[in-house]
């Protein structure tokens, strides 16, 4: 009718701000802290592109369309420097606020409907048998010897760092007789349950009277920085090339702890707090020692089986 007001159109911030200030009301039930800086540095670098691209900070979400999603692609890609896995997940954040914004009714087309990215894969390190060894026996100053012992514990228990350091005392229980580390993991508080290997028990038996360790956690307090710095300190002092982190040391649970001496995916995938098998699959490593043991169960069924040679 005339003289009736228009309703102002949808902007992309209006999804943004909904789905930041739903995270944050949401964080230590459906979302975690780190969730919530994913969120933010991703609509970071969204506001970056506007600017270069548009010259705005916003845009409407009717302007949306499949170029938008391209160019922004592009853009992840070239200016603002970031690998292809990373631009995927980045764009994964942009895809999940717009479908927030159609569910709302705010916008009736996806801009994502024929957009396709496939994730380059990457082979991360893991420690062999022997450098595992080699790590724990080899003797460090007081404080290296700290992260050393919080990284063997994720190596035996595949717990990663933020789970490691906030493991309270409540978090340890007996289970049929066995000693279990039970927890939510910090990332996405999928729940993780894992029995205690001979090491992870001795490191934590070694720590319960360390002066350092407070009276409800089972480690002493260590910042990220430090840790992630002495790693590489120590990793020189043992003579190993790779690069330890903690990421590496989830893989050397899933692939030489466990895969390699018989532990289905399924079970490991469980330990590790995933929720699907495809997740553990990224960490997983079918080594050649592994191959080995599995080729040697069917190895008699063929040794004496007869072979019609043909003549030359």
């Amino acid at each position: 009718m005339q003289g009736e007001e228009l309703e102002p159109p949808k902007m992309l911030s209006m999804a943004w701000d909904y789905q930041l200030n739903y995270i944050i009301g949401m964080i230590g039930k459906d979302y975690s802290k780190a969730t919530l800086q994913k969120y933010r540095a991703s609509y970071k670098a969204l506001k970056k592109f506007l600017k270069l691209k548009f010259l705005a900070e916003d845009i409407r979400l009717d302007q949306l369309d499949h170029q938008f999603v391209k160019d922004y692609e592009y853009y992840l890609k070239t200016d603002y420097g970031v690998q292809n896995n990373t631009a995927i997940q980045i764009i994964k954040k942009l895809r999940t606020i717009i479908h927030i914004a159609m569910d709302f009714g705010w916008l009736s087309r996806d801009p994502f409907i024929a957009h396709r990215m496939k994730s380059t894969e990457v082979h991360r390190d893991y420690l062999t048998g022997e450098e595992l060894t080699r790590l724990a026996v080899k003797r460090f100053t007081k404080k290296l010897a700290l992260v050393r012992d919080i990284f063997l514990f994720s190596c035996y228990t595949g717990l990663s760092y933020a789970d490691t350091v906030k493991l309270n005392v409540e978090d340890q229980i007996i289970d049929n007789g066995e000693t279990w580390i039970q927890t939510h993991r910090v990332k996405n508080n999928n729940r993780v349950r894992v029995p205690l290997l001979p090491p992870a028990k001795a490191l934590l038996i070694h720590y319960k009277s360390h002066p350092r360790t407070p009276k409800d956690k089972l480690f002493p307090n260590i910042s990220n920085q430090k840790a992630n710095a002495y790693l590489k300190d120590i990793s020189k002092q043992v003579g190993i090339t790779k690069r330890l982190t903690y990421h590496c040391a989830r893989h050397t649970f899933a692939t030489t702890v466990t895969l390699t001496n018989g532990v289905p995916m399924e079970t490991v995938g469980q330990m590790l707090g995933h929720k699907n098998i495809r997740s553990t699959q990224h960490y997983a490593r079918v080594t050649d020692t592994k191959v080995q043991l599995d080729m040697q169960k069917i190895k008699a069924k063929y040794s004496g089986q007869i072979l019609y040679l043909a003549d030359f």
